[in-house]
């Protein structure tokens, strides 16, 4: 095998467990590490909610890529990112991480992440939502649907952010350093509201 081989690290954050793992350009894997986020944490609306902690997300996170031979890390020219769909978490721009010196983020002013089971919005609360020009039926833990509860029911902790998005969402905007989160099409249409034929938001709703 060619030393010099360029690499794409691989980064999936799942419901209960995180994945980081090294593979060469024609999707060979070289090694791969797993860990569990123990992330869950008890919900202010009981057992209808599904609520995470972010920070204990990104902290397994870092530490799998951290476990990774640090050669094969040098040689890294992309990173790929997949995890967990629906859910929504909310942060402050310059204020929801910082670097540390030991190179890792520390995760501050963030929202806790609401899962994609979460069952505070029912099925009254849900109905009297608009109808999402989409090919999806909103349901609860879809992440527009909980942006509405939150708003409705928790506007306090809503004037505390300015940023929503994935969990994936919000790694690679802490990763990039970007300014506004970026989303796919898959993540955005998981979310609810979202028309995969034109690509846009339904702003209108």
């Amino acid at each position: 095998m060619n030393g010099r081989r360029e690499l794409v690290l691989g980064i999936d954050l799942g419901t209960t467990t995180v994945k980081a793992c090294l593979v060469t350009g024609s999707k060979e894997p070289l090694v791969s590490l797993a860990r569990q986020t123990q992330a869950t944490q008890p919900s202010d609306v009981g057992s209808s909610g599904s609520e995470q902690a972010a920070h204990k997300i990104c902290t397994a996170v870092q530490f799998c890529v951290s476990q990774l031979p640090k050669e094969q890390l040098a040689r890294v020219t992309r990173v790929a990112v997949s995890g967990q769909m629906h859910g929504v978490v909310l942060w402050k721009q310059d204020g929801g991480w910082r670097r540390n010196p030991f190179g890792r983020f520390d995760v501050d002013a963030v929202s806790a992440l609401y899962t994609w089971q979460d069952g505070r919005c029912s099925e009254q609360f849900l109905a009297e939502l608009p109808k999402p020009d989409s090919h999806l039926r909103l349901s609860s833990g879809h992440g527009c649907a909980t942006l509405v509860w939150l708003v409705r029911h928790r506007p306090e902790l809503m004037q505390r952010f300015d940023r929503a998005g994935t969990i994936q969402d919000m790694l690679v905007a802490m990763l990039c350093q970007l300014e506004k989160p970026v989303t796919s099409t898959q993540l955005a249409a998981s979310w609810g509201y979202f028309d995969t034929v034109s690509g846009t938001w339904n702003s209108d709703q």
